[in-house]
């Protein structure tokens, strides 16, 4: 697995030979409409990316980092951000060398971020065939070259990190044909929402509600778009410390969607009770995983040099994500109508039964592991039980509720260091314990309380 994180080798000004051919195969093999309008959705995410990115309040900081914000070094921020607006560049000419300045009206096509088909419509492909991209670069040459001076000082400042934001953000805002990336983006996504959402829509009552929830779902459409995006980049094994533009992105787009939904959507007149319950759960469970996935995973992530960490981390918080948005789509749909079926919608749907059902099991595994590591306490014993917790570290975990996080963590670090069996074994007693509180609470799942548990037998 080779994830890329040297500056020298990501960020060049100057397009190399690789990058070209880089820019050639990051594209599913479709013609040349649909490879422009695929590159015109990707720059309009980076362009809405960067924006959230000098914005402070986006940013993935532990809460110690972002305690001392004023004071810390945002080289790594800042090798970032260049890397990013090198990406918008390289777009950008691929978009010139095509030989049109704007979209093509095209027929149905598949985006690379998801292979959702979309129809462009005379409207769009209007609006879009007055897009000048060759405009946008001087402005991101400009900031690039300032970002490339910067990270070479000894450190950057908060000031000089917030400055270089202001002035890009500011270019961004005065430029019509950044408006129009974005636009054109945008809407495109748009139309990539499943029909059957939008003809429910059209059925709810009051049709003030109706259309807040259509907003919704195509708030969530655009933030499963990004998490495509992401995911693509994780199979093409592209830089992955740029995904903290995406990221930063979801962040802002998906704190829109909750003040949304408390604002408008659960005020709306005459509100069926079950309705506001749903809504008001959902927004609850999208904060909750919000925070799993970007206060726990990513954090402080732009300073990792260790390459299957970031990818490992990377790929958890997408996974947490794109499993919150999918089920938050499914239950507010199903409330309407409950025939429609979350696979139906999503290839990859796991509903919270299905992970509860998994997590209990795991769970129950680790159990066994560690009460056959505590009765042998013998060198095979032990690695086979470090060898589970790793991997359930890297993918159960997330199923867990945030609150057990920190603890399991806990109690992993303490077992990896423990070398000596005398020293081991009360640590793994106090383990058992707490695997079977955990086991418990699962147990106590409403969605599993018609799926009782046989405690299979398990061999370790």
């Amino acid at each position: 697995m080779n994830i890329n994180t040297n500056f020298s080798e990501q960020v060049t000004l100057n397009e190399s030979p690789n990058d070209r051919q880089a820019l050639s195969t990051a594209t599913v093999e479709v013609g040349q409409d649909e490879q422009i309008e695929t590159t015109v959705c990707e720059l309009g995410l980076w362009l809405r990316g960067v924006e959230s990115f000098f914005d402070a309040s986006n940013l993935l900081f532990s809460p110690n980092d972002r305690a001392r914000i004023v004071t810390r070094d945002f080289t790594d921020e800042m090798l970032v951000a260049h890397s990013a607006l090198q990406r918008c560049l390289q777009l950008i000419s691929a978009l010139s060398r095509a030989g049109t300045p704007g979209l093509r009206q095209s027929q149905d096509h598949a985006l690379i971020n998801g292979g959702e088909s979309a129809r462009l419509t005379d409207a769009l492909a209007s609006e879009a065939a007055h897009v000048q991209p060759a405009s946008l670069a001087d402005p991101l040459t400009d900031a690039g070259v300032v970002c490339r001076t910067l990270v070479r000082t000894q450190a950057v400042s908060f000031e000089a990190w917030s400055s270089v934001g202001r002035l890009l953000v500011r270019e961004l805002k005065r430029s019509e044909h950044a408006k129009q990336i974005v636009r054109a983006a945008r809407r495109i996504s748009s139309s990539n929402v499943r029909p059957e959402l939008l003809t429910l829509t059209e059925r709810v009552q009051p049709e003030s509600l109706g259309a807040d929830l259509r907003e919704v779902f195509v708030k969530l459409n655009d933030l499963l778009d990004q998490l495509r995006f992401i995911e693509a980049s994780l199979k093409l094994d592209r830089p992955l410390k740029q995904m903290l533009i995406v990221f930063t992105l979801i962040h802002q787009e998906t704190r829109s969607l909750l003040m949304m939904i408390e604002a408008r959507a659960l005020r709306s007149e005459d509100i069926e009770p079950s309705i506001f319950e749903i809504l008001d759960s959902t927004a609850y469970a999208i904060r909750m995983e919000l925070r799993k996935a970007l206060e726990y995973e990513l954090a402080d992530l732009s300073g990792s040099r260790q390459m299957p960490l970031i990818y490992a981390k990377v790929e958890n918080a997408h996974g947490i994500l794109r499993d919150c948005f999918q089920q938050s789509v499914v239950a507010l749909a199903q409330v309407f109508d409950d025939t429609l079926d979350g696979k139906l919608l999503f290839q990859n749907f796991q509903t919270k039964l299905d992970q509860s059902l998994a997590l209990r099991r795991d769970l129950w595994t680790q159990l066994k592991c560690v009460e056959r590591a505590e009765s042998r306490c013998d060198p095979q014993a032990v690695a086979a039980l470090k060898e589970s917790l790793s991997a359930f570290r890297e993918g159960g975990l997330r199923h867990l509720m945030y609150k057990d996080w920190e603890s399991y963590e806990l109690f992993f670090e303490e077992i990896a260091v423990v070398r000596k069996p005398a020293e081991l074994l009360p640590v793994l007693h106090r383990f058992a314990a707490y695997l079977e509180t955990l086991l418990g609470q699962v147990n106590m799942r409403a969605v599993l309380s018609e799926h009782a548990f046989d405690y299979p037998k398990i061999i370790v």
